[in-house]
């Protein structure tokens, strides 16, 4: 049986401006309609699905994401929610608790964030991974922010540097080794992990259901991720479009079958290497990948 991770983008909202984020803020959701013809989709196309509630802010879509999950959570192995913690409340916890949903809770270094109600989520933290966002401009604060998280005992912490909106240079990336190498050697009492720049192909087929109702191609979200920011050139953005969507929601021959069938391998594969390039500050996503440890591919 395929294993299929799809990325399921409930709305095109989020509650917040983060300085380093550019996204295409549109106001777009998912219907309950649309929600119907998922879930009709995943009860005729057996497979071992995880569906990942992702960008922009799927909380602001809650009772939408509750109606999905409980009539679709027997047709889906595994869910996991990436999400900022503004609108997390004990209801909200409390039903991720019950439903087995990992949470990837995004808290980022640009202030200490003496709001974040640490005390709220800290009984939930089995199920919390902190997603560690790193600005290269508040890198001063990190070690900061980092010791007031494990000191709730968060044990599950990815560390990631911000790309693609944050212009790099040798002051900040040697700032940023410092705080990882510091975070490393401080970490025997939680799970570290932290993102690579060039991630590779998982055994999972993974796609992305998007706002317009098709469904994309997807490595990790790296290609997506790059055709939605404005400072990406509009002819990079075309060529991504191209090659990586796929069939539409509403298509009559939509199967898990017609999908996997367009998901074609060498193509994202040339994307992947050959975008980057003309997008990117490769040098200095090389060293970053050898900060945190990774063999640039």
């Amino acid at each position: 049986m395929n294993n299929i991770l799809i990325e399921l983008i409930l709305t095109n909202q989020c509650n917040k401006r983060c300085e380093y984020c550019d996204l295409d803020f549109r106001n777009k959701s998912l219907s309950y309609s649309d929600l119907d013809l998922f879930i009709d989709f995943l009860s005729k196309n057996k497979a071992n699905y995880t569906i990942n509630f992702f960008w922009w802010e799927p909380l602001l879509e809650f009772e939408n994401l509750k109606y999905f999950l409980e009539k679709s959570k027997k047709y889906v192995n595994r869910f996991t929610i990436w999400t900022n913690w503004f609108f997390l409340d004990r209801g909200k916890l409390d039903f991720f608790k019950v439903n087995n949903v990992k949470i990837y809770l995004s808290i980022d270094n640009i202030t200490l964030w003496k709001d974040l109600n640490l005390d709220l989520i800290k009984n939930y933290n089995e199920i919390i991974n902190i997603n560690f966002i790193n600005d290269p401009d508040y890198l001063n604060n990190s070690l900061d922010l980092y010791e007031k998280i494990i000191s709730f005992w968060f044990k599950n912490i990815s560390f990631m540097p911000v790309y693609t909106t944050k212009k790099r240079n040798k002051d900040n990336l040697v700032k940023l080794k410092i705080v990882y190498d510091n975070i490393l050697s401080n970490s025997v009492v939680v799970n570290l992990n932290s993102f690579c720049y060039y991630n590779w192909f998982s055994s999972d087929k993974q796609f992305i259901l998007d706002t317009d109702w098709f469904f994309y191609s997807d490595l990790d979200s790296l290609l997506w991720l790059q055709k939605q920011y404005n400072i990406i050139d509009k002819n990079i953005v075309k060529d991504i479009e191209i090659n990586t969507k796929l069939i539409s929601l509403y298509d009559n021959n939509l199967s898990l079958e017609k999908v996997i069938s367009l998901y074609n391998k060498e193509k994202i594969l040339r994307l992947v290497l050959d975008i980057p390039k003309s997008t990117w500050n490769i040098v200095s996503f090389k060293i970053i990948d050898k900060i945190l440890k990774y063999n640039y591919v």
